[in-house]
């Protein structure tokens, strides 16, 4: 078995820290508007707050939930897992700003870059070393199979 580098990315711990540098402040913010969007929908009983109410419930779970994935980052060390790449494809991101590339390995969905999508096929082994709360690829391996001894 032989390993094929496809994408490699830096092993730094500073990544997660920048993370937890820009959710936690982006995540102090929008809940703090949460909750005064619900002081003034069921305190002051102002029916008008039910649309920012929801809102920014949706984006303060969002937030909330990637602080606590770079959180728990910073306590842990980069994993491996080898499987088939079951499925590869481009989404947009925020409206139409930029396209990226997925990759489904073992029920886990891992951003890639477009170079790594363009050289990987559906069912080919890969091993992806990634930190294992948010899902940020490390480096990106396909795994080969070793050629068989030839007979002479």
């Amino acid at each position: 078995m032989t390993l094929e580098m496809i994408e490699e990315r830096p092993l730094d711990r500073r990544l997660i820290v920048r993370n937890v540098l820009i959710y936690a402040p982006t995540a102090a913010i929008v809940v703090s508007l949460l909750l005064m969007s619900l002081n003034a929908l069921f305190i002051r009983g102002n029916a008008g707050a039910v649309l920012p109410g929801f809102i920014l419930a949706v984006v303060s779970f969002a937030v909330v939930y990637e602080l606590v994935a770079a959180l728990r980052d910073l306590r842990t060390e980069p994993v491996t897992i080898e499987g088939t790449a079951d499925r590869i494809w481009k989404k947009s991101r925020l409206l139409v700003f930029g396209r990226q590339d997925y990759l489904l390995v073992d029920r886990k969905v891992f951003e890639i870059g477009a170079l790594a999508a363009s050289e990987l096929k559906v069912g080919q082994q890969v091993a992806i070393k990634h930190w294992p709360h948010t899902m940020r690829v490390v480096t990106l391996e396909r795994v080969r199979e070793a050629d068989p001894p030839r007979r002479r």
